[in-house]
């Protein structure tokens, strides 16, 4: 999918914000539909040396001709940004942000599905306190366990970007590694239905998020046709 997707789209985002009933739109208040300046390709190239790897096309073109990050699904875009430590992506100028990502850690590989497995696995050797003879043997044995499992559950978050917070712990991942790369998976964890994919690219979110809130606000371009409303 080429640049040409993107056309017009940073307009169309842009001139929601004044329309009546923008206030209304879910997520509306995080970001009052701003978006972040575009990226040029010395930036982008300089991300993809701390990520280790080229980004997910639809995205880069995103960032090249739409915006670094703001307006979009939910409480809106996390956006890559440089600081002394390299790149992160962070909720600059969202009012709800979602989690940081570092570039290092989007650059691993992404083993979600694999992880949950040992975590399944893991909940079911939970220590109980009437298998050992003291106290102390048992606090000593959930330390472990609990030590194990976070370090399984944070793992999980590897190879990918927190991209937008849903609300209520719930959060929108955009995969960079491994055969996922460029899919949208949904963090489903709060609930305990672990990390699952949202059956989307990352062209099919943004540009579904945005017909549907132009359907919303009947705000759509004259002549728009919808093509992303599955």
């Amino acid at each position: 999918m080429t640049e040409e997707i993107w056309a017009h789209v940073r307009q169309r985002v842009l001139r929601l914000a004044g329309h009546p009933g923008a206030e209304k739109v879910f997520g509306a208040q995080g970001h009052r539909f701003g978006l972040s300046p575009v990226m040029d390709e010395e930036e982008l190239q300089s991300l993809e040396a701390d990520l280790g790897i080229g980004l997910p096309a639809q995205y880069r073109n995103f960032l090249l001709c739409v915006g670094g990050g703001g307006a979009g699904p939910d409480y809106g875009l996390m956006t890559p940004v440089r600081d002394d430590g390299g790149w992160q992506w962070r909720g600059i100028g969202l009012a709800c942000p979602g989690q940081s990502t570092t570039a290092e850690f989007a650059g691993r590989p992404f083993v979600a599905e694999a992880l949950q497995q040992d975590l399944d696995s893991l909940e079911t050797q939970e220590p109980q306190s009437e298998a050992f003879a003291d106290d102390d043997a048992f606090r000593r044995a959930q330390v472990a366990w609990d030590a194990r499992y976070e370090e399984l559950y944070d793992a999980q978050e590897a190879g990918a970007v927190f991209l937008s917070e849903q609300g209520c712990g719930y959060a929108t991942l955009l995969v960079m590694t491994g055969p996922h790369r460029g899919a949208v998976w949904d963090d489903l964890r709060p609930a305990d239905l672990g990390i699952k994919p949202s059956g989307y690219d990352f062209a099919h979110w943004y540009l579904r998020w945005l017909e549907r809130t132009e359907r919303q606000l009947e705000a759509a371009p004259p002549g728009q046709v919808d093509s992303y409303r599955a």
